[in-house]
């Protein structure tokens, strides 16, 4: 019998590799796949088109991911985190957005996040690890396993959970390559965006790999000195972040989201905005200001909605198309810039 498989690890190449090594023949891992991803059964005894035999068997030589440690739900209802759990002990946060008629998905690409901007409190615990292609679809599947209790169909996917996705490339493709298989998630690329700190390289790899996949970069400061104060990423220049995000224009003829979290006092200032609006411009693009979400250990406060809209309004007098994010789940710390993967619970 071979070493315990995690199923959602495998290509199918791997599946039809096991499938061998029990015994079966190859169609039997396009049967497990479909399984897996259209159906979202993660357990070999309840794939019920596959002989009872061999879901034993099958469940014998595979593992089953844990269920989520915890769910919780905000007062509205419009989102959900569940607190889930990883082989090794590590835990992740994942996050389902209600909001008719989408249903979105925040996907985790890392346990923990090496780029340590100042105003999340990912950043705070540093990189534990890299997520597997495994561990970032069971995320997806948990979230449409969710909406399809409620009657709804998962509809869009968003790598904006813990973690940086372009430093953890090779899986956050081969997921996206997954999402958008029409014989597994069946997801349009059009419906998923990766969202990075910016990093040169991924973006232009991003274009080149998925050219229709949305693409969001966090910039947070329209000037060099305080952007590397908020987000301390080493060997990525604004810049060389704006130069990329040019190809990425020029590659799919796509608009690129610039994400900006608004810091009281720190980059909310009229002339910030008009300087912000002078770097970006000539850029296919659009600005999702994101006032400060708080959470324990971050710098910063909240903005005033008076000065967030203030700062919206100038950027679109200077043509530059700008909106303020409708925050979901800040009563559960699921908004932005609140994920930690641990038991801490939100502050009122």
């Amino acid at each position: 019998m071979p070493d315990a498989h995690d199923l959602l690890n495998s290509d199918e190449a791997g599946l039809r590799q096991l499938v061998e090594s029990l015994g079966q023949p190859a169609y039997r891992a396009r049967q497990i796949w479909r399984q897996l991803y259209q159906r979202g059964e993660v357990d070999p005894l309840a794939m019920s088109d596959l002989p009872s035999e061999f879901r034993q068997q099958l469940a014998r030589a595979s593992l089953t991911p844990e269920p989520p440690l915890e769910i919780q739900t905000s007062d509205d209802g419009s989102t959900s985190k569940a607190l889930i759990p990883l082989d090794d002990g590590e835990m992740i946060e994942t996050v389902l957005i209600r909001s008719a008629p989408r249903d979105t998905v925040c996907l985790s690409s890392q346990a923990g996040c090496a780029m340590g901007c100042v105003f999340c409190a990912t950043g705070l615990q540093g990189l534990r690890r890299q997520l597997t292609t495994g561990e970032i679809m069971r995320q997806a599947i948990l979230a449409r396993g969710w909406a399809r209790e409620e009657g709804r169909e998962l509809t869009h996917v968003v790598f904006m959970g813990m973690g940086e996705p372009l430093a953890n490339y090779a899986s956050v493709s081969e997921a996206i390559a997954r999402l958008t298989d029409a014989e597994a998630f069946g997801m349009s690329p059009r419906r998923i965006t990766v969202s990075t700190v910016g990093v040169p390289a991924g973006i232009r790899r991003l274009a080149a790999d998925h050219p229709r996949v949305n693409l969001a970069v966090s910039l947070h400061a329209p000037d060099v000195k305080l952007r590397r104060e908020l987000v301390p990423v080493p060997g990525a220049s604004l810049d060389d972040i704006l130069s990329a995000v040019r190809e990425h224009n020029r590659i799919t003829g796509g608009r690129v989201t610039f994400e900006y979290v608004l810091l009281q006092g720190v980059n909310d200032s009229r002339a910030q905005a008009r300087r912000l609006a002078d770097r970006i411009k000539g850029l296919r693009t659009h600005v999702n200001l994101i006032p400060l979400n708080p959470s324990p250990g971050v710098v910063g406060e909240r903005p005033s909605r008076r000065a967030t809209l203030r700062f919206q309004q100038i950027l679109q007098e200077c043509g530059i198309p700008a909106t303020v994010r409708v925050e979901q789940g800040r009563d559960i710390a699921a908004a932005c810039g609140q994920l930690r993967g641990d038991r801490v619970r939100p502050t009122a």
